[in-house]
Order: C-alpha cells, then structure tokens, then sequence
C-alpha cells in the first residue's frame, strides 16, 4: 500500500509538468507549438503550469481544468504501482502513462496525437524493457512485447486504409506504446487492452449520439480510450 501511495504522489508532482506538456501541444496539425498566454501573450515556463489551470499573469482560464490532470496522473500511476511490481518494468509502464495523460488531453482537445509524444513514450518503453531483459534475462517478455506492439500498430495502420475518416495515422503511432507496455504481460493483455478501447469508445459514443450531441459522422478523438484501455488492462490482467 506504501508504494502505491508513494506512485499516487508522484503523479501528483508531475502534474504541473504534464499540465504545461498539455498547454503546449494543444493546438491544430500546422501551427507552431504554443508557449504564451493566449489571453494576454505573456511567456510560459514551459515545464511548468499551476495546477489551478490560469494563467499566473492574468489569472485566465488556460489549460484542462484545475487539478484534474494532477488527479489522473495520481491515479493512473497508482493503478500501475498495483499490478507491476518490478523496478525496471514500472518505470517503463509508469513513462507511457504519464505521455498517455498528455496524448490524451491533447487528442481529446484538438483530435491529434504529436508524434514527439507518441514515439517518445514507445522509446523510452522500449529502452526500460530492454534494460530489464538484460538485467534479468526475460528476452522472451522483450520479444513478445515488440511484437505485440508491432500488431496493434499494424491492426490500427490498416484501419486508418480502410475508414481514414475514422481513424488516424496518431492512433496507430500511440498503438505502438499500448502494444509494447501490454505485450510485456502477454498477447492476452494486449488484446483485452484493444478491446476495452473500442468499447470504451463505442460507448461514448453511443452516449453522445443519445444525448443528441453528436452526429453520426462526426469525427470523436480514439486515442484517450486506447489508452485507458490498456490501463485498465495492465490493472486488471497483469
């Protein structure tokens, strides 16, 4: 129980780092990464933003809501803590959760998924992985799980061919770090964390065109539930 509260309060710290790494890549594909308050264009520290979500200067509304990325940065890491209990491979897992809260604030904001988090957080997995496989030996858990986030990849690459509207190139990038930190538990994980997302998804969705919110072509970010699909996953299968 020490641990995960230790990894809930980790979260807790990053928050205010993820929150201006929110801030920052929430803007359309083709503009410039954004560093200013829109509100009164004063610089922003780039690593840092209150978790209050307003602009230090002006006090304005910027950014997600105040403290909600802190709150799911905390329980996401705990989750993880729960089920992973080796070092080398927490950290890895833990390294894409925390991008995943960005990638997940930003797609659901702007419907994109920069490739500088996506491959940054399958990298940074892939190198912890590849660090634990040396220091213990499990190649076969390293082999499995590139594999699997080779396939995921591929499956969702092949979905963008086939409906383009529906899906994008981001999501099969973001596939890549799912398949990898859910491949290390095994292809079982992996495809329970695939269709959780869909799930996750159709259901809101399902919700949304209920509520009249949305129409039937309307185009819904899928990355947030494929990440939240191998969180709940990695928690509940690991």
């Amino acid at each position: 129980m020490i641990w995960i509260g230790v990894a809930g309060a980790v979260g807790l710290l990053f928050g205010p780092l993820l929150r201006a790494q929110v801030f920052t890549h929430s803007v359309p594909v083709g503009e410039s990464w954004r560093h200013a308050c829109p509100h009164c264009a004063a610089r922003l520290n780039r690593a840092f933003l209150p978790p209050t979500g307003r602009c230090p200067r002006c006090r304005q509304r910027i950014g997600p809501p105040p403290g909600v990325v802190e709150v799911v940065a905390a329980v996401a890491l705990a989750a993880v803590a729960w089920r992973v209990r080796e070092p080398l491979p927490l950290l890895a897992v833990a390294w894409v959760v925390l991008l995943g809260v960005v990638l997940a604030h930003v797609d659901g904001v702007v419907h994109r998924l920069p490739d500088r988090l996506t491959f940054s957080a399958a990298g940074g997995a892939l190198v912890l992985f590849g660090l634990s496989s040396v220091v213990d030996g499990g190649w076969h858990r390293l082999v499995s799980a590139v594999a699997c986030a080779l396939g995921v990849a591929a499956f969702y690459l092949v979905l963008v061919l086939i409906s383009p509207n529906g899906m994008g190139l981001g999501d099969a990038k973001a596939a890549l770090s799912v398949g990898l930190v859910t491949g290390w538990f095994g292809w079982g994980v992996t495809v329970a964390a695939a269709v959780a997302g869909f799930l996750l998804a159709g259901l809101y969705a399902t919700g949304l065109l209920l509520l009249r919110r949305v129409g039937r072509k309307d185009h819904l970010a899928h990355g947030p539930f494929l990440l939240l699909g191998a969180l709940i996953a990695i928690a509940g299968l690991a």
